[in-house]
């Protein structure tokens, strides 16, 4: 038995989120999904895959893994380039597979994630780069954005960017944010999150919250320790589009 990892990006809108669902419709297609039919295909035997990251509709991956078992040896060029050839089209590419150790697991096995968020304020430069960018109107105070996003470091309870499912009143809601920040390139700005684990729309919450920070509308004391201020913090609840969403990497 081997045990093969596969790094791939793809294009989040034209797929249902990364996670095959048993109760999807045939017609919704996922990531994972897609790569198990192809991967079905090309080795000619059913195989399970086992994700790192459960991507939402319309996110965006630009290294996403996912590991799979297979008896046989397998040529990893051989395999990249068939897979390829059926799943670019569909928005899907593969970068790189090779075989890992047996106890590897794309999930159990990460130590930490990193995604990032474009916004701009420049319409007519984020023209050809729609819909992968959000929009806002407002100018932002980059110093009251850096303080925003250093708020945000550490090991807390992120309750307040969770959803709110009563349901689920034993979800562990504790995340570790090792690093936040941003990026200038141009008219646009690149906000970036690195941490342990991440809940359902966590990362657009707290983007939609970071970007009010900046335009003047949150007092700097919450946006300093905003944990300490539990559900008296604003503007948590708005979730932003995904698809300016990217995963950018899993750390092993």
């Amino acid at each position: 038995m081997h045990n093969y990892l596969m790094r791939v990006q793809y294009i989040g809108k034209n797929f249902a989120g990364f996670q095959k669902q048993s109760n999807h419709p045939q017609d919704e297609k996922t990531v994972q999904g897609e790569i198990e039919k192809v991967l079905k295909t090309v080795l000619r035997a059913p195989v399970n895959t086992y994700g790192a990251a459960r991507t939402d509709a319309g996110v965006n991956a630009l290294n996403q893994y996912l590991n799979f078992y297979y008896d046989d040896l397998i040529d990893y060029y051989w395999l990249k380039n068939k897979m390829n050839h059926l799943l670019f089209d569909e928005g899907i590419f593969v970068k790189e597979v090779r075989e890992v150790p047996i106890t590897f697991h794309a999930r159990k096995s990460a130590k930490s994630k990193i995604y990032a968020y474009l916004v701009s304020s420049d319409l007519e430069n984020s023209m050809f780069l729609m819909p992968y960018v959000y929009i806002y109107k407002e100018p932002l105070d980059m110093n009251m954005l850096k303080i925003a996003l250093d708020g945000l470091k550490g090991k807390h309870d992120f309750s307040i960017f969770a959803n709110v499912d009563k349901s689920q009143k034993d979800r562990n809601n504790i995340c570790e944010l090792f690093d936040t920040g941003y990026i200038e390139r141009g008219s646009l700005t690149i906000l970036y999150f690195h941490g342990d684990r991440f809940l359902y729309h966590m990362v657009r919450r707290m983007v939609y919250y970071v970007l009010k920070g900046a335009q003047g509308y949150i007092d700097t004391r919450i946006l300093l320790d905003p944990f300490s201020f539990g559900k008296k913090v604003p503007f948590t609840r708005q979730v932003l589009p995904p698809e300016p969403l990217f995963l950018v990497n899993v750390i092993y």
